[in-house]
């Protein structure tokens, strides 16, 4: 076995040619149904998004779909992310038809709960929507994307402090670039500019980060991976105090098959990932479910 981004990065870049804010119950349902239904609609020519350039493991803004429980200020809390990849069109250019490239369209939900007394009280939400480019060559691949964010209170944090916070969208290019540096290990570091930024006149925004991956440990018919990442984000809203976050769990499945499960537990400390909470400092363990479309 290979490291699973690894493997499918390279299995793309070898081949031949490409072809052409609801309730907390509501959400968790949504999550689970939604997942074989993604995977099985659209034409079977549709590229599979994150071949040429796999998601990022330990980036808590991943387009992906994912839920995530822990202890925020003396309470339960729920992190609901509902999102999804739509690979668009894939194409090969230069003379030895090395470079292989993808464009994709983005689109994510990500949402904070209170959970307590069996309740689910909808705290925030942020909205993301992006349109990629993606480009590889052997085992170096870059990203670049126009993005938009838009972040609202949920009715149950206004009720609960009466007031309806302040006003946050963002509009702005990110570019990343990663390397494969071992069949296991891969780096990575980019570059956001925000052309538009409300309340903060935020201009740059910085992200590194690496990851390891097992081979298939041999524990079940279905391959099994460990895996650990860290990634480290300085920004200017924030004076550039860096946010850290930090995961490690198990992959369930194989990318070529386009069922992946990660079980993973992690660490994030820094500001809150939250835009409607940026100005907050956060440090908390959590323990999360990832869906790989």
């Amino acid at each position: 076995g290979r490291n699973s981004s690894v493997t499918s990065a390279r299995r793309i870049q070898e081949s031949s040619k490409p072809t052409s804010p609801p309730p907390l119950r509501a959400s968790l349902l949504l999550l689970l149904l939604a997942a074989p239904l993604a995977a099985q609609n659209g034409p079977a020519s549709r590229p599979k998004p994150g071949e040429v350039f796999p998601p990022l493991l330990a980036d808590p803004r991943q387009i992906q779909f994912s839920g995530s429980f822990y202890r925020h200020r003396g309470r339960n809390a729920f992190d609901l992310g509902m999102g999804r990849a739509w690979g668009v069109k894939r194409w090969r250019s230069g003379e030895d038809q090395s470079l292989l490239w993808e464009a994709d369209v983005e689109g994510m939900s990500y949402s904070r709960f209170r959970v307590e007394s069996g309740r689910g009280d909808f705290e925030t939400v942020d909205f993301v929507g992006a349109i990629p480019l993606t480009v590889r060559r052997g085992d170096v691949a870059f990203k670049g994307s126009a993005f938009v964010e838009n972040s609202h209170l949920g009715d149950d944090h206004i009720r609960r402090y009466g007031a309806v916070g302040f006003r946050y969208s963002t509009v702005g290019l990110r570019a990343l670039a990663s390397l494969d540096a071992h069949r296991a290990v891969r780096v990575y570091g980019g570059l956001t500019r925000y052309i538009h930024s409300v309340p903060a006149p935020e201009r740059w925004a910085l992200q590194l980060g690496a990851e390891a991956t097992s081979d298939d440990l041999g524990l079940s018919r279905v391959p099994v991976r460990a895996y650990a990442a860290t990634d480290f984000q300085p920004r200017e809203r924030a004076g550039w105090n860096p946010d850290w976050r930090t995961v490690a769990g198990l992959k369930l499945g194989a990318p070529e098959n386009g069922r992946v499960v990660r079980v993973q537990a992690g660490y994030h400390t820094g500001h809150s990932p939250f835009n409607k909470f940026y100005r907050e400092r956060d440090h908390y363990a959590d323990l999360s479910i990832v869906l790989e479309l």
